[in-house]
């Protein structure tokens, strides 16, 4: 198959770092022997405005003779619907939403229309829609394989890597005093220096500690963890779990996840077994001090959720699952395609 991504490909529009999802959208694709190639429609909407923008994607996908077209939401529109909805007569379009839990009602469900199919990460999204839009399908994040290093020399005990904001500078200040996390990100020194959040932060980077945009990078910190602390919390709203992209995209490194209890978890890892769960931050150090002092339970569960990971949830299952649920020719097998270790 022709498969043409509709990705930002560089993180924050910086143009230094590329966005996980332009990488994690192309390789996996290319390893079940799909030509892909990309459409950056922030980056085009940024440059050329909105209507440009869709003048270009459609005219990209008409002479493209794609067999498929993934299509990254992100909370806005960077081209008219209409666009959209012209660039179905020439290829089935199919969108990639990101936090349908709390954004399905305001935004997403409103562009269902104008694709081909509409992709949710949340099945409560799914089993509560599914009737009512019959092009809604259900996936998940996944595994990008190409910067995990299982092997690697475990120097780092306890880290987070992630920006800091709302709750998390509290718990994160009391995990670094209760278990000695390190924290990298936006916002880190901050936490370090006990200097609590204030409006601007981020524009001072020099005080608070720059994001981790290199995928490579972000990935050589999880590889070097022991144990990688995971808060679930929506930035929307901390009383508000979700399933977010790190609890897969560590799982080849061989760290520890330590994440909140959350049955929806249940339907990818086993709790205790393939990673370690926490009701209060208070058990969350508590278990930290824990797995830091014992070595061969610790290394047992990480062993447990890279092995889960490696056989059923890297990108190359996601996309093979999915394609197959479309109704479009199964690829190959992903054990015979991915450059797995």
């Amino acid at each position: 198959m022709k498969i043409l991504s509709v990705m930002g490909k560089y993180y924050g529009g910086s143009n230094k770092a590329i966005e996980p999802m332009y990488l994690e959208f192309s390789d996996p694709l290319r390893d079940l022997g799909h030509v892909v190639e990309h459409f950056d429609h922030k980056a085009t909407t940024r440059q050329h405005g909105i209507l440009v923008c869709g003048e270009r994607f459609v005219d990209f996908v008409r002479t493209g003779k794609f067999d498929l077209v993934f299509y990254q939401t992100a909370g806005k529109d960077h081209m008219p619907r209409e666009a959209i909805r012209e660039a179905t007569r020439y290829a089935p379009v199919a969108a990639w939403n990101s936090d349908d839990d709390w954004q399905w009602e305001s935004y997403s469900r409103d562009l269902a229309p104008f694709f081909t199919f509409m992709v949710t990460t949340y099945r409560h999204i799914y089993d509560a829609n599914k009737h009512a839009f019959p092009n809604l399908y259900l996936s998940q994040w996944g595994c990008y394989d190409r910067y995990a290093h299982y092997a690697t020399a475990k120097d780092i005990p306890f880290s987070f890597l992630g920006r800091i904001y709302g709750s998390r500078y509290h718990d994160c200040r009391f995990l670094r005093a209760q278990a000695g996390l390190q924290i990298f990100g936006a916002n880190s020194r901050l936490v370090a220096l006990g200097i609590p959040l204030f409006r601007g932060c981020s524009r001072l980077p020099w005080l608070t500690g720059v994001p981790i945009a290199d995928y490579a990078e972000a990935n050589n910190i999880w590889n070097r963890s022991r144990i990688s602390y995971t808060p679930l919390e929506a930035s929307s709203d901390p009383s508000m779990l979700q399933i977010k992209g790190r609890v897969f995209q560590m799982g080849l490194s061989g760290t520890l996840m330590l994440c909140n209890a959350h049955p929806a978890l249940a339907e990818y890892y086993e709790p205790e077994k393939e990673f370690v769960t926490y009701s209060s931050i208070e058990e969350c150090a508590d278990k930290a001090r824990h797995y830091l002092t014992h070595e061969t339970e610790r290394a047992l569960i990480a062993r447990a959720y890279y092995k889960r990971t490696l056989t059923e949830h890297l990108w190359q299952h996601r996309f093979q699952r999915l394609l197959t649920d479309m109704g479009f020719p199964a690829p190959g097998r992903v054990e015979d395609t991915c450059p797995c270790q």
